[in-house]
């Protein structure tokens, strides 16, 4: 293995790498793709630097971003994965027997293929025949969507303000018109889930979108979830409704079909320190 260090510099004063054979690069119309084969830990993919997801942790942040949204709807029937072109979502979606469709619309097709290409058992779920791959911008699809899915993952790059790099493809999943095509396109009963970054380096920014999602939907559940790869160990995402009361009360796959998630983390992630509490007041 010829092995090279890749930086991923969090804050002027932080930072962490990947050491590892580069197998695969590519730089699309939107972005700069890397998937680098380490020793220990799988293949990682980085944009933009950045570091996305490892083989060997993913699951935890794909199986919260999944199944503690689906886990508040009775019967869940469709499902709409902005984002996520790495497959990984999808491949959670797929253990569901009872979807009938799942729509994936992410931006880059080089995202989907370079994954495709050197993740096969993450990117596997996207051959199931319930699922439509739509290369292009994912608000757009929404925006002409009613009434057509029972969840809405939002699996984009980092969304907060604070943010920096690859989150300027993500600006527009976090402005009102977008979040009125979600309230079109959405059915009665319906939960929608977005990743928001983390509380400890990115507090303004977690801020902002507690409160602009509070104000927006009749009902909104911050959750943090444990992410050994990501900046700061764990990361916030946000389940929101207008009709559904975001209890995790279903269980629709079987706990041998996941590695993390179960009902007791689902509870867990929805409870909140205190420093993070303090953002909703």
């Amino acid at each position: 293995m010829t092995k090279q260090r890749f930086d991923d510099q969090h804050t002027p004063s932080y930072g962490s790498y990947v050491e590892g054979e580069l197998i695969a690069h590519e730089t699309s119309e939107w972005q700069d793709i890397k998937i680098v084969q380490t020793e220990t830990h799988g293949k990682v993919m980085l944009i933009d630097d950045v570091l996305m997801l490892s083989e060997d942790t993913h699951h935890v942040y794909h199986e919260h971003m999944v199944h503690l949204p689906l886990a508040c709807i009775e019967i869940p029937k469709s499902v709409l994965v902005i984002g996520g072109g790495d497959g990984g979502t999808v491949n959670e979606l797929v253990k569901y027997d009872g979807l009938e469709r799942i729509v994936l619309a992410e931006l880059d097709e080089a995202v989907v293929r370079v994954s495709q290409e050197t993740l096969p058992d993450l990117t596997s779920g996207l051959k199931d025949p319930r699922v439509e791959i739509r290369i292009g911008d994912g608000a757009a699809y929404l925006a002409e969507q009613t009434d057509a899915f029972d969840a809405i993952i939002i699996d984009s790059t980092d969304v907060c303000e604070e943010s920096a790099g690859v989150q300027e493809n993500a600006n527009p999943l976090i402005e009102p018109p977008f979040y009125e095509a979600i309230k079109k396109a959405i059915r009665p009963g319906g939960v929608t889930c977005q990743m928001l970054g983390s509380p400890t380096f990115y507090p303004t920014g977690m801020e902002m979108m507690y409160h602009r999602l509070a104000d927006l939907f009749t009902h909104f559940k911050p959750f943090l979830m444990p992410t050994p790869f990501y900046i700061s160990g764990d990361w916030g995402g946000g389940i929101f409704s207008d009709d559904n009361d975001l209890t995790p009360r279903f269980a629709h796959v079987s706990p041998e079909k996941l590695i993390y998630f179960n009902a007791d983390i689902a509870k867990g992630a929805l409870a909140l320190p205190n420093s993070v509490r303090k953002m909703m007041k």
